[in-house]
């Protein structure tokens, strides 16, 4: 999982055959797995939203923090043309979010890296859920507290955005700044992610199954070396998604960001004036 060497290589290393290294890395990756949900888990009670925002700290609500990333793989022939991203290279998406701590609260894995960025989210279980139930089935309440995410998003009540455009007003580009300040802990840990768990760089397998596996099970191994005080400061370079949706941003999301907006010029505001 730490390196790009190939079963033959590790077999060779330990004296061992390319089958036996096999087996070990399929046990590990079944019984890594199954800790999933003990290891990434999204906040569920009002206590665990307060914690999660408490680490937040310029921008109020924050329940997390999302971005998304791709995965090169190798692909079957017949499977290519679908999983051509725009790198020209094959791939699949690794979309998290994670704490002001870079703890992973959640994991989508394995979209095809053809597919646009609001595509691959709104696949995802979490957005499916909060479709069919509402987003305080997830959010407790979706005026207080929320995700926040760069432009590839669509701007909801429970995922704040930046603002677009030009000509933007003094207090949209400092709601910009503030969230932005934020957002940057989830491309961090993706990086260091992709620099801990090099097999994500490029994992060399012909099962998109397996290739998923070994995606997640890095995402639990994160989590699990982080609670364990193993930290890992060496990132790899993240590659963003596209910057702009085109989605029509919904005037409840509107109303709530502009509020958001609001509260945070009042505050910049009365912080110079002490300053003063």
């Amino acid at each position: 999982m730490g390196t790009q060497d190939t079963l033959l290589s590790i077999g060779n290393h330990f004296n061992v055959s390319r089958t036996t290294v096999m087996n070990i890395v399929n046990r590990l990756l079944y019984f890594t797995l199954r800790l999933k949900k003990m290891y990434i888990k999204f906040p569920k009670t009002e206590r665990d939203f307060e914690y999660v925002a408490e680490g937040f700290k310029k921008y109020p609500g924050v329940a997390g923090a999302i971005d998304g990333t791709h995965i090169f793989v190798t692909v079957k022939k017949e499977q290519q043309d679908s999983y051509i991203d725009r790198y020209r290279r094959h791939s699949i998406n690794l979309m998290v979010i994670c704490d002001a701590s870079k703890m992973l609260t959640y994991a989508f894995v394995g979209f095809p890296g053809s597919a646009h960025d609001s595509r691959v989210f709104q696949n995802s279980l979490l957005y499916q859920e909060i479709e069919q139930h509402g987003p305080n089935s997830i959010f407790l309440d979706d005026q207080k507290y929320h995700i926040i995410g760069d432009s590839a998003f669509p701007l909801k009540t429970w995922l704040m955005t930046p603002y677009k455009g030009n000509n933007l007003t003094v207090s949209q580009k400092y709601h910009n700044y503030c969230l932005s300040a934020e957002r940057v802990v989830v491309e961090h840990t993706i990086g260091t992610i992709k620099g801990r768990w090099r097999r994500l760089q490029y994992i060399n397998t012909y099962h998109i199954c397996k290739s998923i596996e070994i995606a997640t099970a890095a995402c639990v191994l994160h989590n699990f070396c982080l609670l364990n005080n193993d930290i890992w400061a060496e990132q790899a370079v993240h590659d963003r998604w596209d910057v702009n949706n085109g989605d029509t941003e919904p005037f409840a999301g509107r109303i709530k960001r502009d509020r958001i907006k609001n509260m945070l010029h009042q505050q910049h505001q009365q912080h110079d004036m002490l300053q003063y």
